[in-house]
């Protein structure tokens, strides 16, 4: 499939990937850290306070700083990005799983049909995409698509597309 996505590269791809292989990272670390670190061995005697200590402060765990969330038309353009190069998981990621309404292996044949796909975003509100898609697909023929994405936490969570 070709990339006709203006002002879009599989860069945003890849920072969004980027940003789920550290926040799976950060929250593995987390349950290893607290696990590890935090729960105290059988039989093991609390340690001594004097009444001159000064009293115990607990502090709650570091909280891991949160990564900033891509724009919503970029999560967008990330997914059409993923078809467009035949990255079928990043796409099933970014919301295809969300959106498809059918198993991934249903999802990658159902898009296998597509040559390529170009996304035109007319609007932006909060959290909602609105776009006109141009699929042309491997016979040639092209469908005309428009609709909204709507996207939570860097992946789209639901779509109302409709065929035009």
């Amino acid at each position: 499939m070709m990339t006709e996505l203006p002002g879009s590269d599989t860069s945003v791809v890849r920072t969004l990937r980027r940003t789920l292989v550290r926040a799976a990272v950060v929250v593995a670390l987390t349950g290893a850290g607290a696990l590890f670190g935090v729960v105290q061995p059988a039989g093991a005697a609390a340690p001594a306070v004097t009444a001159t200590a000064p009293a115990a402060v607990a502090h709650p765990a570091a909280v891991p700083a949160q990564q900033p969330q891509p724009a919503p038309v970029d999560v967008v353009k990330a997914y059409f990005a993923a078809m467009n190069h035949d990255e079928f998981e990043a796409a099933w990621a970014l919301g295809g799983k969300n959106t498809s309404g059918q198993p991934y292996d249903s999802f990658v044949t159902a898009n296998q049909g597509t040559d390529h796909d170009i996304v035109s975003v007319g609007s932006v509100v909060g959290n909602k995409v609105t776009v006109t898609l141009d699929l042309t697909l491997i016979d040639g023929s092209h469908q005309r698509f428009t609709g909204t994405y709507t996207v939570q936490d860097g992946v789209i969570v639901t779509a109302d597309v409709r065929r035009v």
